[in-house]
């Protein structure tokens, strides 16, 4: 099994160990794709992280780069990603972004802002080189 496939099996894993257990034989469930992004050829050994990130209002990241590339599900709020392309996306609760390994945001800026107003909490998946 390659390593794209052990990550992605895991992280089916971890979703579907989320769903509460039925208590009847008739009760029912469900599971949907919330995104999906390929991840090309990865050589080496590497490490899944999840990362619960919680921001108050008018909080801001400053510019960073990611050593591998990870998935985003926004729980509650919204956040504001600048990108290096000078685009800026707002991601409200509910919604998924993926950002790929080395600098995916803009030399100067904060690279990403809670513009809700309440906190704003994503969850982070990412799958990073084994240290």
């Amino acid at each position: 099994m390659t390593t794209l496939r052990r990550a992605a099996a895991l992280v089916a894993l971890l979703l579907l160990g989320s769903i509460p257990a039925a208590r009847s034989d008739d009760a029912k469930f469900k599971g949907a794709v919330l995104d999906q992004q390929a991840l090309g050829s990865l050589s080496g050994e590497y490490a899944m992280k999840m990362t619960l990130l919680e921001m108050d209002p008018g909080a801001a990241i400053p510019e960073h780069t990611h050593k591998g590339p990870g998935m985003r599900y926004v729980l509650e709020g919204a956040i504001a990603i600048a990108w290096k392309n000078g685009k800026t996306e707002i991601f409200k609760a509910g919604s998924t972004y993926f950002e790929a390994p080395g600098s995916s945001h803009p030399m100067g800026q904060m690279s990403a802002r809670n513009v809700a107003d309440g906190k704003t909490r994503v969850l982070i998946f990412e799958i990073l080189p084994k240290q």
